[in-house]
């Protein structure tokens, strides 16, 4: 049995090829989103098939042993009859299956479709799957809407400190001279021109995530109570699909490339929540796209 899991997060996709034992035998990845709220329907379509198309293709396999498809996407809540549609327009013979990026982050993270999860990586949401299948996800409006916790979150938060700091409603710290080398401007009106520039777009936001966990890490005081105010708001997601499926205790997962390694906001995150020790994911969620496929077909 041979299965594809597609993982399109906020700022990546990854299509992989798996056998019933999660074995993967290739994995094909891109530094760019599929989401069609991003790239435009025409656009998105063309970059999954063409991924699709050239990861069978590398791996050497004939389309038609692919059994199983599963899919998980930014955006995909939104579009699910598209998706499925471009799927089923390259693989018409496999049983395909297709969801949110949250919930195949968890099927893999858990290995099953149980447990809580909190993904923070280009957006935010807490997502659980109680033991009678039920689920509830909170947060995951995008970053004109909420986000928070999130890298563009954390970015933007980053550029709106250095606002207040120019102005004079906030003390200077470190942090401030390090936005301006990271933009490579040097001026305050110049975070206007940047901003709004006409290419700028989520993902640059987003990547100024690193800068201020790093200044964190360093004790700053701006980046501090930046972290700190990412991490209650993951926390108030993790808290509202707790209390919306009446968990108690659920076993808990992250994901995204903000709690996927030993970072204050990890660390934060996982005090609040009241866990000693970080979650060990069982698979990827390109994998847990693959695994959604076949626990929902088999």
């Amino acid at each position: 049995m041979i299965s594809i899991g597609i993982d399109g997060g906020g700022s990546t996709l990854r299509v992989g090829i798996f056998t019933e034992n999660m074995e993967c035998l290739h994995l094909h990845e891109l530094a760019e989103t599929p989401n069609p709220s991003v790239l435009g329907f025409l656009q998105a379509e063309e970059l999954l098939r063409s991924s699709l198309t050239q990861t069978i293709s590398d791996a050497g396999i004939i389309s038609s042993t692919v059994q199983y498809v599963g899919a998980g996407m930014a955006g995909a809540a939104q579009n699910p009859d598209w998706l499925r549609n471009v799927l089923t327009s390259v693989l018409s013979h496999a049983q395909i299956t297709v969801a949110p990026d949250y919930e195949i982050a968890l099927i893999g993270a858990h290995g099953k479709r149980y447990g809580m999860l909190v993904l923070s990586g280009t957006g935010s949401v807490a997502f659980g799957i109680d033991a009678s299948g039920e689920s509830a996800h909170s947060g995951g409006w995008g970053y004109l809407l909420d986000d928070g916790g999130s890298g563009y979150w954390l970015g933007l938060e980053t550029l709106r400190s250095a606002t207040r700091i120019a102005d004079g409603r906030e003390e200077k710290t470190g942090l401030y001279e390090q936005t301006f080398a990271h933009l490579k401007i040097s001026a305050p009106d110049d975070l206007i021109s940047w901003i709004y520039a006409p290419e700028r777009n989520t993902k640059e936001i987003s990547q100024m995530a690193t800068l201020v966990l790093k200044a964190a890490s360093t004790g700053d005081i701006a980046a501090v109570r930046i972290i700190e105010a990412g991490a209650e708001h993951l926390h108030q997601l993790f808290l509202s699909v707790v209390k919306r499926l009446d968990f108690t205790e659920p076993p808990v997962m992250f994901a995204g490339g903000l709690l996927s390694s030993d970072t204050l906001l990890r660390r934060l995150l996982m005090q609040k929540i009241g866990l000693n020790n970080a979650p060990s994911p069982k698979y990827s969620p390109v994998a847990g796209a693959a695994l959604m496929a076949y626990l929902s077909n088999s």
